[in-house]
């Protein structure tokens, strides 16, 4: 019965909520999803419930939870802010001893989660209705309403319970504020705050660690601890032993849990009540039966997408992993697979699915699988949540063959720098070195003794032991000679424990083994014993102007070291993803090994990628063997990600081989119902088809179009050019002489506001259709305005020439408007106008330059917080010069020149740059041709499909209806929402965010 009434009748409760009903009919809605969805009996709801002292009445009220009915929370949330405390009061009076009363306030169409916290009410969840999933209502009302057992993970589900709208998330930043407010300043506490925030300016290149986002990657990792620990059924009693790994260690399990920066909140009172509830809300999920990468979604739902776009950080959805994995990995039991920026453990998770299917296959012992695993799939990631979410999904991936692990089974996921920044050299040997915030000299560690697992371990267990004891660093030093080491590696290692000693002494230290253990794996993991058959993932992809200064100083030199660096007007397009691609081969790969990496589209055309394509990269060889095309698919990043148009490919390469590019390049093409569509529905919606490799792009720092487009002509005094049909009297005016009169306007300039506007009959050959501004639409010409133009054959004329020539009502007209210009104009020393009338009006040659008969031209406003293009295949207007023009070569040019300057992707890529008024940037109209745009090639498969995308997008602008009333703002906005909803809008800013460098 539940079944049927979730399948036929929920779907009508949450349209109906939707759209905002009435008092009454909203009451029934919320009536009926209380007792089919959550099991309400008809006697335990409560209506029109008064208050103890009759101060008020609640709406509904069911056991512990208060429901507030309002007819549109977009005016009324601040009355619902002001009752809600009483009624929230008065029913936690009733409830059950630790029973947390929440206040539920809703218009049908949104949803706010209420608590009390010491008195003070506290929003703790939002949830906006989504008529088209009827099914996450109820997801994310389960955690207030019920603790429904058996939830199947998908990654929706376990982001409406965990994400940064959720109840669960709501309820616990309020109290990890609190936390911090008490023991934020406690030593211990600000150097694991310090050491995280070092770590993530080595993930961004810059400083973007806030309190903030401390407390949110301290949610999220304590959540994901208590994720681990459900795998394995286990039962947390004591927070401590959860969040330390301790749990999972008496379990025989490795690796999978540590104790690290995220500890904190056990130093503050009430601060193991807080991780017990967290661990509490995973109990009702089934985590033994996820099929995919699910914390990558929990990730995504709780960081602002905004930044995590600034970061670069592009998750990548599952059905993309898996493929790539099945290309790069043909023999998953016998290669060692390695995924240097693991971020939440995707393509981790397919390359052991794909590990265990193949032990399957080949009737391996189930113990003997999860060994390989453990032998075989490794990560690193120097970003702290991001391994603390890999380790878990590792463990995850593992499924039911959990329960068949080995005695000990290690988690070989790691924290630590896979560009190992910090490595240097130290005479024949090199040396690690670890930052000790906030201005301690750094730990040393020798390189040689890191890359020796289990001499390093060793020694670890002797710093701690040392520290224990409070030893003196002799006695550390002659140990670590005894454990192996050698004499000059032990006498570092004994200088770097006198710093630890220290350390210890001042209350600094519970930190330092995590730190160790985790920052030096890179330095085993590249030795060339341990060196990786597959480099596979998503590196950062981080462009060079987006890093603070030391960092590009850093990407700088570390680009040059291998020939990558391009440098000049290029720079600013370097991006981190190419140092990967260089160090990852070099450091982690065997010789002969495979590279499979998600990039940037530019990486398969772009002249900053070049080195990478070519083979000419220094230090070490790689050929490209393949290439994946993703420009055409979407969403891949999408809105989760913060960039709706962020391009795409897959690149292959070989190590130590040398070869040319190949010829051609396997493209995708579809559109994907969501950005976590199923390997299903991907396969339903993408097409494969094999294609030309994209042609290089050339080494320009600026468009080609940037030489051919000009400002149209200063008809200026604009009511001197500008006109309008004059009224008559009783006679019409000569057809061959039409009475005009000049336009007043809003953009007329002192001192001609107070210029009387000219008036006579004008020879039609002058009077021309006029492209203003404001008559430029995205793929549309909105009305033209009508103006006089003293241009024949290309010359300008003035009164006398008028008059030479016969044209006597332009000549009078000319006369008129010649003396207001002299009478008005700047004025020389001498008194003299600086300029005629004549000169001023063709001024740079802008408006003869437009004589020239021109088939097709391009046209682009001048001016506004968004460039409108289109383009005119009628030469006898004249543009203004509030629009840019350009001839084109052919309609298919015009199109394409024209998709391109309409897109946000042009204007993303030049904000930096732009002017800013009082409320947006603005006047980016010649700043777009410093893009490398290239010119229009139709042998290029990108461009024509640009141009055929905008000939749609011209069809679709002409059929929207425009009332000749409306402001040619409003025009535009109803063009570009009617492209929008046409869904040929995102096709071409996706066709030009490939096309551009990022």
């Amino acid at each position: 019965m539940a079944n049927t009434w979730r399948g036929d009748r929920l779907p009508d409760i949450v349209r109906a909520m939707a759209s905002r009903p009435r008092h009454e009919a909203l009451r029934g809605l919320v009536t009926e999803l209380l007792r089919e969805g959550f099991g309400a009996a008809f006697s335990e709801l409560e209506h029109e419930r008064y208050l103890v002292d009759n101060s008020g009445r609640i709406d509904v009220a069911w056991g512990a939870t208060v429901i507030e009915l309002k007819s549109d929370l977009r005016r009324e949330e601040r009355d619902v802010e002001a009752r809600m405390p009483d009624y929230l009061a008065d029913v936690s009076r009733g409830s059950a001893a630790g029973r947390t009363t929440v206040g539920l306030a809703t218009d049908g169409a949104t949803l706010i989660a209420y608590a009390l916290d010491r008195g003070t009410l506290a929003p703790i969840g939002r949830y906006e209705v989504e008529a088209e999933h009827p099914e996450r209502l109820l997801s994310w009302l389960e955690p207030l309403l019920s603790p429904v057992p058996e939830v199947m993970p998908t990654p929706i589900a376990v982001a409406l319970a965990f994400g940064r709208y959720s109840l669960a998330f709501g309820r616990a930043h309020a109290e990890l504020q609190r936390l911090w407010s008490e023991v934020g300043g406690h030593p211990e506490v600000r150097l694991k705050r310090d050491l995280w925030d070092g770590l993530l300016r080595q993930v961004y290149g810059d400083d973007v660690g806030s309190d903030a986002l401390f407390l949110q990657h301290t949610y999220l990792t304590i959540l994901v601890k208590a994720i681990a620990a459900r795998v394995l059924d286990l039962e947390i009693g004591d927070p401590g032993e959860m969040l330390s790994g301790r749990l999972l260690a008496n379990e025989g399990i490795v690796g999978a849990v540590e104790a690290d920066f995220f500890d904190w909140p056990l130093l503050a009172g009430g601060g193991d009540d807080l991780v017990r509830s967290l661990a509490a809300e995973t109990v009702r999920f089934r985590l033994r039966d996820v099929e995919v990468d699910v914390l990558k979604s929990l990730y995504e739902s709780l960081i602002d997408p905004d930044e995590r776009h600034d970061l670069g950080e592009y998750y990548t959805p599952d059905w993309l992993a898996a493929r790539v994995v099945a290309a790069a990995v043909p023999r998953p039991l016998e290669q060692r697979v390695l995924d240097p920026s693991c971020g939440s453990g995707t393509f981790l998770f397919h390359a052991l699915r794909r590990l265990i299917e193949a032990g399957r296959a080949a009737k391996l012992p189930p113990a003997e699988i999860v060994a390989t695993c453990a032998d075989r799939v490794f990560g690193i990631d120097v970003h702290p949540v991001a391994v603390a979410l890999a380790r878990v999904t590792w463990l995850l991936a593992l499924g039911d063959l959990v329960q068949d692990r080995p005695a000990t089974l290690t988690v070989p996921v790691y924290m630590g720098d896979s560009m190992q920044w910090s490595l240097r050299p130290l005479g024949a040997s090199a040396e690690v070195l670890v930052d000790v915030p906030p201005n301690d000299p750094p730990l040393r560690i020798p390189a040689g003794l890191a890359s020796d697992l289990g001499l390093f371990e060793h020694a670890l267990d002797e710093l701690n032991r040392g520290l224990d004891t409070l030893a003196e660093p002799e006695t550390v030093r002659d140990a670590v000679v005894r454990a192996g080491a050698t004499a000059a590696d032990a006498a570092l290692l004994g200088r770097t424990f006198a710093q630890l000693k220290q350390l210890y002494l001042d209350g600094r230290n519970h930190i330092w083994t995590f730190i160790l253990r985790n920052l030096l794996r890179p330095v085993w993991l590249s030795h060339p014993d341990h060196r990786a058959d597959v480099l596979i993932g998503n590196p950062p992809w981080i462009v060079y102007r987006h890093l603070s200064a030391e960092m590009q100083e850093r990407l700088r030199e570390a680009l040059r070291s291998y020939g990558l660096w391009v440098g000049g007007n290029l720079a600013t397009q370097q991006d981190m993803c190419a140092l990967f691609w260089a160090r990852g081969a070099e450091r982690y790969l065997r010789d002969g090994g495979t590279l499979a990496l998600v990039l940037p589209y530019a990486a398969l055309n772009a002249p900053v990628f070049a080195g990478m394509r070519d083979g000419s990269i220094q230090r070490v060889k790689v050929a490209i063997t393949g290439g994946w095309g993703l420009e055409r698919v979407w969403p891949i990043f999408g809105a989760q990600s913060g960039s709706s148009t962020t391009s795409t490919c897959v690149l292959f390469g070989e190590r130590d081989r040398a070869a040319p590019v190949p010829a051609e390049i396997d493209r995708w093409v579809g559109v994907l119902k969501r950005r976590d569509a199923s390997e299903a529905e991907a396969s339903e919606a993408l097409a494969h088809v094999r294609a030309a490799w994209p042609r290089p792009r050339t080494l320009i720092s600026a468009s080609p179009y940037r030489k051919r487009f000009r400002n149209g002509a200063n008809l200026f005094p604009r009511r001197f050019f500008l006109v309008e049909h004059a009224a008559t009297g009783r006679l019409p005016s000569r057809r061959e002489a039409p009475r005009v009169r000049g336009r007043v306007g809003n953009l007329d300039k002192r001192p001609w506001t107070g210029v009387e506007p000219p008036e006579g009959a004008v020879e039609r050959m002058f009077l021309r259709q006029i492209a203003l501004g404001e008559t430029v639409a995205p793929y549309r010409i909105l009305n033209l305005g009508t103006g006089l133009v003293p241009m024949e054959d290309g010359a300008i004329l003035n009164s006398a020439t008028a008059d030479a020539r016969g044209y006597r009502g332009l000549a009078a007209w000319l006369r008129d408007v010649e003396g207001k210009w002299n009478q008005h104009s700047n004025k020389a020393v001498d008194g003299s106008p600086r300029n005629t009338l004549a000169l001023s009006l063709d001024h740079l040659q802008k408006l003869s330059a437009q004589a020239a008969k021109v088939s097709i031209r391009v046209l682009y406003s001048a001016s506004g917080t968004r460039l409108s293009a289109c383009w005119l295949e009628d030469d006898q207007p004249v543009v203004d010069k509030k629009a840019y023009w350009s001839a084109a070569h052919s309609l298919e040019e015009a199109a394409y020149v024209s998709a391109i300057l309409n897109t946000r992707v042009v204007l993303d890529r030049v904000k930096d740059l732009q002017p800013v008024g009082q409320r947006d940037p603005r006047d980016f109209d010649n700043l777009v041709w410093t893009l490398p745009i290239p010119e229009f090639d139709a042998a290029e498969a990108l461009h024509v499909d640009l141009a055929a995308a905008a000939l749609h997008a011209a069809a679709v602008a002409a059929r929207v209806e425009l009332p000749d009333a409306a402001h040619f703002t409003t025009k535009r906005r109803a063009i570009r929402q009617a492209l929008a909803e046409d869904g040929v809008a995102e096709t071409i800013e996706r066709l030009v965010d490939a096309l551009l460098p990022p």
